[in-house]
């Protein structure tokens, strides 16, 4: 495994627990950003998506973008 591939693996966990953490509400380009992921966050998300299968929720209601984990995204990580 390289540095660059490790790192990947790093932000894309970090993505995943800041997700987990901000439950419903979701997250924002600011949660991420705080978490030092400001350029690695949307690679991370499409990884998640594509690589690993999550479902992931936009809302755009509040005039921002906030991500959060699909239901049944959530219930398949708790059953795993």
């Amino acid at each position: 495994m390289t540095l660059m591939s490790e790192t990947r693996v790093e932000d894309d966990e970090l993505v995943l627990s800041i997700l987990e953490a901000a439950g419903h509400r979701g997250a924002s380009h600011e949660d991420f950003v705080e978490a030092g992921l400001a350029r690695a966050y949307a690679e991370s998300l499409g990884r998640l998506v594509e690589e690993r299968g999550l479902g992931i929720d936009v809302d755009f209601t509040t005039g921002a973008a906030r991500w959060a984990l699909a239901p049944e995204s959530e219930a398949s990580r708790r059953s795993a």
